[in-house]
C-alpha cells in the first residue's frame, strides 16, 4: 500500500505540474499577448476570456456529476486527450496572422472547446485525491507539483521574453502550442496509470446520479451555501488576475511588459508554492488563505505609471493568489466528505467561474482603477469568510 501511495503521489505531482504548465499557452498572458500581437484590442481580449469562462460554467453545471460515474481516474485522463490535440489547431492561426473577425472566431472556438475539457477535468480533479493518497498528503502534492510547474514555467517565460525581442510572437506561440501538446499528453498518460487505493464508489453514493433529488441535495449542505459568497468573490479576484496583460496594456505599458508577466507569475508561483509546502504541516490552510488575500491590498498601487513597479506589485499579488489557490482546496479536502466531493466541487467551481466571468465582463465596462479597487475588496471579504467560518475553524 505504501509503495502504491508513493507512486500515485509522484505521478500526481508530475501530471499536475505538466498540465498546469501546458495551460499557460491557452490562458493568461501568453494567449492575451498573442491576441494583441494579431492586432486585436483589449476589448476583444476581455470578450475572449469572458466567453471561455462562460463555456466553463455551462459545462460544469451540465456535467456536475461527471466524476461520479465509472472510474474517476479514467475520466480524468480522457478529458486531457482532446485538450492536447486542440493545441495543434492553433498552429494554422499562428501562420495566418490575421486580425479579422473570422480569425478571432476560430481562435475563440478552439479556446471554448479547451474550456469544455478543462471543466470536465476540474469536476474530476477534486475527487481524484480521495482515492489515490491520504487527506494530509493533498496539500503537499499540490505544493510540490506547483514548484515543479513554476520552475518549468519560469524557464519558459524567460525564454519567451528573450525570444520575443528577436522573433515574431506568432512563431513563439506556435512553438508553445507544440510543447503544450506534448506536456498535456504526458499528463494524460500519468493520470491513466494511477492506481486506486479503495473502491471507486464512496459510501453513500447512489447509482442513479440523474435524479433531481440527488442533483439538488448539494444545495442543502451548510458548507456549500455558507461558503458560496466567498467562492464567488474569490472567483472575481481570480478573474482580474487572468487579464493582467490586458490591464497592463490599458495602463499604457509596453507589449514586452505584458509578456514579462509570464516570467513574473511563474516566479511568484514558485515562491508561493515553496512557502505553502513549508507551512502545510505547521499552519492551518485557512490562515494561509487569509494571508494570501491581504496581498490584494496592493492592487490600487498598480495605477502608478511605472512598469517596474507594476511588475513587482503583480508578483506580490500573484504570490498571494498562489497561496489562496493552494490553501483553499487543501482546506476543503479536509472539510468536505467524499460522498459529496464530486458535485460539491463542481458547483463550487461553477460559482468560482461565475465570479471570474463577472470580473472579465466588468473589466470591459469600467475604468481600470475601479476594477482594481473592487477586486481588492472582494478578495478581502473572501479571505475573511474562509478564516472565520465556524466549520473551517475546526480544521488544523
Amino acid at each position: 500500500m505504501d509503495n502504491r501511495i508513493r507512486n500515485n503521489k509522484l505521478r500526481a505531482i508530475f501530471a499536475l505540474a505538466l498540465r498546469t504548465a501546458a495551460l499557460l499557452a491557452c490562458t493568461g498572458p501568453i494567449m492575451q499577448t498573442f491576441l494583441a500581437s494579431l492586432g486585436f484590442s483589449s476589448r476583444f481580449i476581455y470578450i475572449n476570456t469572458t466567453l471561455v469562462q462562460a463555456a466553463n460554467i455551462l459545462t460544469s453545471s451540465l456535467c456536475a456529476q461527471w466524476a461520479d460515474r465509472g472510474s474517476v481516474i479514467k475520466r480524468s485522463a480522457i478529458c486531457e486527450v482532446p485538450h492536447a490535440l486542440l493545441y495543434l489547431c492553433y498552429i494554422p492561426l499562428c501562420l495566418w496572422k490575421s486580425p479579422s473577425f473570422t480569425s478571432f472566431a476560430l481562435l475563440t472556438g478552439i479556446c471554448l472547446l479547451q474550456a469544455v475539457c478543462i471543466a470536465l477535468y476540474t469536476v474530476c480533479e477534486y475527487k481524484l485525491p480521495y482515492y489515490i493518497y491520504g487527506p494530509k498528503d493533498y496539500g503537499t502534492v499540490l505544493a510540490v507539483s506547483g514548484i515543479v510547474c513554476a520552475l518549468i514555467s519560469l524557464g519558459a517565460g524567460v525564454l519567451i521574453s528573450r525570444l520575443a525581442l528577436v522573433m515574431d510572437y506568432s512563431t513563439l506561440m506556435m512553438g508553445a502550442c507544440v510543447v503544450s501538446f506534448a506536456m498535456m499528453g504526458i499528463s494524460a498518460l500519468l493520470h491513466s496509470l494511477q492506481k486506486p487505493l479503495q473502491s471507486m464508489r464512496a459510501p453513500g453514493e447512489t447509482t442513479d446520479n440523474r435524479s433531481a433529488e440527488n442533483r439538488l441535495a448539494i444545495f442543502r449542505e451548510p458548507i456549500f451555501y455558507r461558503m458560496a459568497p466567498a467562492n464567488l468573490f474569490r472567483g472575481f479576484s481570480y478573474g482580474t488576475t487572468t487579464v493582467m496583460a490586458a490591464v497592463a496594456l490599458d495602463l499604457g505599458h509596453s507589449q514586452s511588459a505584458a509578456t514579462a508577466l509570464v516570467s513574473v507569475q511563474s516566479g511568484a508561483m514558485l515562491l508561493g508554492c515553496g512557502l505553502f509546502a513549508l507551512s502545510a504541516r505547521i499552519m492551518s490552510p485557512r490562515t494561509v488563505t487569509l494571508l494570501g488575500s491581504l496581498t490584494f491590498c496592493l492592487l490600487p498601487l498598480m495605477l502608478i505609471q511605472n512598469e517596474l513597479l507594476f511588475l513587482i506589485l503583480f508578483a506580490i499579488v500573484y504570490f498571494g493568489r498562489t497561496l489562496v489557490d493552494y490553501a483553499t482546496p487543501s482546506l476543503l479536502r479536509l472539510a468536505v466528505p467524499v460522498e459529496i466531493a464530486g458535485p460539491y466541487n463542481a458547483w463550487r467551481m461553477i460559482i468560482h467561474f461565475t465570479g471570474t466571468i463577472l470580473a472579465t465582463t466588468i473589466a470591459a465596462m469600467i475604468p481600470v482603477w475601479a476594477l482594481l479597487i473592487l477586486t481588492m475588496v472582494v478578495q478581502l471579504l473572501s479571505g475573511i469568510s474562509y478564516f472565520t467560518d465556524r466549520q473551517m475553524r475546526n480544521i488544523h
